[in-house]
């Protein structure tokens, strides 16, 4: 066999095992993307879909705590043994102030007013459950493991891909809508393979990692436990030393006054949170925590910059800074910051949401791709009609108005309903079944298109409404009351749903009307 028929094999296998495995994960990994575009913005979700978080973000510098801290420690039955836990309004965009203890329910604060706010605790999980199902956390260990294989199949996918660009001599010219999906499955992720080869890399090391650790931490315990945390919880989180009480009672120094001598002697931290320990009495300490921004992907999850204070007169017990961690913490955190974009602000968010937007539209052009091949199967004047075109347009259009109905439903149903987000994902699962039948039910899958986009567009273009409604705040009113985070969720989400109605109106209705719009437009 010569040298140029052993090359032309070589890149014939790498075509069909790129298609094979492409197609095989392309709808799984599709759903992770889509909903980690979404997880992207879970700190600013989490705000809009609570009644308890419409007000301002106020300054942590200028809030009275006192008057709210002072009336939770004031009860002698609030549990204060293991310390009393305080997140500082801004943390994870989170405007509250919320208070917290081992065996206590969370308190939560309108630190601008001082008022005790309802929590609305699991009756609310929106963000909670939009970011978990980029994970595949519903279908517990089986959606961890097979999320996680995807992920690492994509990699494989991405280096088989750059393999196949090299070798082979695509033309870019070419006059037909098959050439222009692969043009564009080609380009947009070749300009944008190592963003996204990072996050994939790193949910498929928390995904996979995480399951796998039980054989690497029996070996690394020497057959002790087969429990990784117990191995990495005293490193990555060790334990506060304990400091016997004195069973005396002593005045306290405000949090502000904590709040201003951690600004002197660490000026560079964001503060978030504080702890405090034995308070009230004169071995009391207050541990106070943030984020540096100056040293991103070091810290932000299991490293957090510090300083403990004495609670009687502030004077300084421990510092600790970013560098000051065990290696393995600053690795932790890097892979973390990489995923899960901590301490980034909201330009940032937008930026990498952008990123990957982009890569899911690519994995849509590679599956458009494989499906035109297949269309060319059928005869001419014949209506193409294969399963996987069918669940393809379920899955990567369908899911738009299944999550449209999430964010219409968070403000129809009351919050005081039993079993209220049960309903709500019941609701979402059946409408998401629903275009599945509906995607098979139609002859015309571009008709099918078209209807499942303007539903999305409709049912998107509402929710903000809802919300209005539901709220009793007006835009106006939300921008002129400080809260313009959660009216930017309103515009967008208007904004994606006045596109899927533009793209659903433009969508051709017929296949030979659909590949002159394709060569005309790609």
């Amino acid at each position: 066999m010569t040298q140029e028929k052993r090359e032309g094999l070589l890149r014939q296998r790498l075509q069909r095992v790129h298609v094979t495995t492409g197609i095989a994960v392309s709808l799984f990994m599709y759903v992770a993307v889509f909903f980690g575009i979404w997880a992207i913005w879970l700190p600013y979700v989490q705000t809009w879909e609570r009644p308890s978080r419409h007000f301002a973000m106020p300054s942590i510098e200028t809030i009275d705590y006192s008057m709210m801290i002072d009336s939770v420690l004031s009860d002698p039955d609030y549990p204060t043994i293991n310390g009393v836990h305080i997140l500082f309004p801004g943390h994870m965009n989170d405007p509250a102030l919320r208070i917290s203890a081992q065996f206590a329910e969370t308190i939560v604060f309108n630190p601008s007013t001082g008022q005790r706010v309802k929590d609305e605790g699991d009756q609310s999980q929106l963000a909670f459950f939009l970011n978990s199902m980029h994970y595949g956390r519903p279908f517990k260990i089986l959606g961890y493991l097979v999320f996680g294989f995807v992920a690492v199949a994509v990699m494989f996918l991405i280096v088989g891909g750059l393999m196949l660009v090299y070798k082979v001599r695509y033309k870019n010219h070419l006059q037909s809508l098959q050439s222009r999906f692969s043009k564009w499955h080609r380009r947009l992720f070749l300009w944008l393979f190592a963003p996204f080869v990072i996050v994939t890399m790193t949910g498929a090391l928390m995904n996979i990692g995480y399951l796998s650790s039980p054989p690497m931490a029996y070996i690394a315990s020497k057959g002790e436990t087969h429990d990784i945390w117990r191995l990495t919880m005293p490193i990555l989180f060790p334990s506060e030393p304990i400091r016997e009480r004195q069973n005396d009672e002593v005045p306290m120094l405000s949090v502000n006054d904590l709040i201003l001598k951690t600004k002197a002697v660490a000026p560079e931290i964001d503060l978030q949170q504080i702890t405090l320990y034995n308070w009230g009495d004169s071995s009391a300490r207050a541990k106070i925590e943030g984020y540096d921004p100056y040293k991103p992907f070091l810290n932000g999850i299991s490293n957090k910059p510090s300083v403990t204070l004495s609670g009687v007169d502030g004077n300084l017990i421990a510092q600790h800074k970013v560098m000051d961690k065990h290696w393995s913490g600053l690795f932790v955190d890097s892979v973390y910051f990489l995923h899960f974009l901590f301490g980034v602000n909201g330009l940032a968010r937008t930026l990498i949401a952008s990123i990957m937007a982009i890569s899911a539209m690519a994995i849509g052009v590679g599956v458009l791709l494989y499906l035109e091949k297949q269309a060319k199967k059928f005869p001419k004047g014949v209506v193409p009609y294969h399963w996987m075109g069918r669940v393809s347009l379920a899955v990567m259009v369908g899911v738009f108005p299944a999550v449209g109905l999430l964010f219409v439903l968070q403000w129809i149903l009351p919050f005081e309903m039993e079993e209220r987000f049960l309903w709500q994902k019941g609701a979402f699962a059946l409408l998401w079944l629903g275009t599945l039948t509906w995607s098979f039910y139609r002859l015309n899958a571009y008709e099918a298109a078209k209807e499942l986009l303007k539903l999305g567009g409709i049912l998107f273009m509402l929710a903000p409404f809802v919300h209005f409604y539901g709220s009793g705040f007006s835009p106006a009113e939300l921008w002129r009351y400080g809260m313009g985070n959660i009216l930017s969720v309103d515009v967008a989400l208007f904004g994606l749903g006045a596109i899927l109605w533009y793209i659903g109106g433009k969508l051709p209705l017929d296949r030979e009307a659909f590949q002159a719009f394709g060569v005309k437009n790609l």
